[in-house]
């Protein structure tokens, strides 16, 4: 469990919503027609299957160097596929999924993770839930 199984998990769920996407008819959504590309169930899937393999990993004592390469995967793969609108929202959502690994990272870790953050997630682009694992983040580096 671990690196290569949240990266599947992500390949596949991008796939699943790139396959949406060129099915989607030119007024699908609007005006309550036809169906939203965001409303399918793959996005709810998607976060249900991280969520779960995020705690299996972290029952698993993973190294803090483990934690980190997976979390840095996480929080950077939106800003890389920010194309599909849909995807982009809940691979930003899911890093809410993180903050108890967050915990577990030495202070070098966190310290490296929470500079990547800041390049891949401007503090002027952050949701509230990307203000947490911020904050986590700088909690755990000091």
């Amino acid at each position: 469990m671990g690196m290569a199984e949240v990266k599947k998990l992500y390949s596949e769920y991008i796939a699943q919503v790139q396959e949406l996407e060129s099915k989607k008819k030119i007024g699908d959504g609007l005006f309550g027609m036809g169906k939203k590309i965001s409303d399918d169930p793959c996005h709810d899937a998607f976060a249900e299957k991280l969520e779960a393999e995020l705690k299996s990993f972290g029952s698993g004592s993973p190294s803090s160097a483990e934690i980190r390469e997976v979390l840095g995967y996480i929080y950077h793969v939106p800003s890389e596929l920010n194309e599909s609108l849909s995807a982009y929202w809940m691979m930003n959502a899911v890093h809410g999924f993180t903050t108890e690994l967050i915990g577990m990272l030495d202070k070098t870790d966190a310290e490296e993770l929470m500079h990547q953050y800041e390049k891949d997630v401007p503090k002027r682009q952050r949701f509230p839930v990307q203000k947490q694992v911020f904050s986590a983040l700088k909690k755990a580096a000091k």
